[in-house]
């Protein structure tokens, strides 16, 4: 069981984190201050830690400083919506992506489950994930259909592993485009994500009558069949 250390002053908001994290099947603990973070992260084994921005005493961007002098275990920062600028500080230390509050509960969990999946990655080497008549290598990202690669650009190819890496959830049309485009999402025009999706909906077609990337509405896009890990 992966465990996870969620480093949140907010008891409410900890809780929160800690039961939704439990429910996923993680062994989650919390951390209320930058000092206990970095006392429990020194003393235990984690696969990864959700950091508050805020954290008293020593700041979120303190704990993953020196976190970073001698451990590479993922790391998801909070911060709230007003700061999100600031993150990049954060991300320059070594963080490994950050949510914004309020957040989402089903895109917090579903970024903690790419991040553990790509720290399991790079410990393991090459992986594939596999649906229907795909499979994707996970070292450089590329895709297969019984045998021969499929092209495709390379931001086709990050869209791929998102969606395959969130089934059986849906990703949100405002994760893919900071996924893929960028961390504001500023730039992007609502078109140009459609006009994305179209052509790698038409790349991969459909398999035994069911097409590999539906549309969620309200929501986004949703990767339609099983995916094998």
């Amino acid at each position: 069981m992966k465990r996870i250390l969620v480093a949140e002053d907010e008891k409410s908001v900890r809780e929160g984190l800690l039961e939704a994290l439990s429910d996923s099947g993680y062994e989650a603990h919390g951390a209320g201050t930058g000092e206990e973070a970095l006392e429990r992260l020194g003393a235990e084994e984690w696969d990864l830690c959700v950091l508050d921005v805020k954290l008293p005493g020593q700041s979120g961007f303190e704990v993953c400083r020196r976190l970073r002098e001698g451990s590479r275990i993922p790391v998801l920062f909070l911060t709230a919506f007003s700061e999100e600028a600031n993150v990049v500080r954060g991300l320059e230390l070594g963080g490994d992506d950050y949510v914004t509050k309020p957040f989402r509960l089903k895109e917090l969990l579903s970024r903690v489950q790419a991040l553990i999946r790509r720290s399991e990655f790079s410990e393991k080497g090459e992986r594939y994930w596999s649906s229907g008549g795909f499979r994707l290598n996970l070292k450089n990202r590329r895709l297969e259909q019984d045998g021969e690669e499929v092209f495709l650009t390379p931001k086709e190819s990050q869209m791929v592993y998102l969606f395959m890496g969130a089934w059986p959830e849906a990703v949100a049309r405002e994760e893919l485009i900071r996924t893929v485009w960028d961390k504001g999402g500023q730039f992007i025009e609502d078109n140009t994500v459609r006009v994305h999706v179209s052509r790698l909906r038409e790349k991969l077609g459909s398999f035994e009558g069911r097409p590999y990337l539906e549309t969620v509405r309200s929501v986004g896009y949703r990767w339609n069949l099983p995916v094998e890990r």
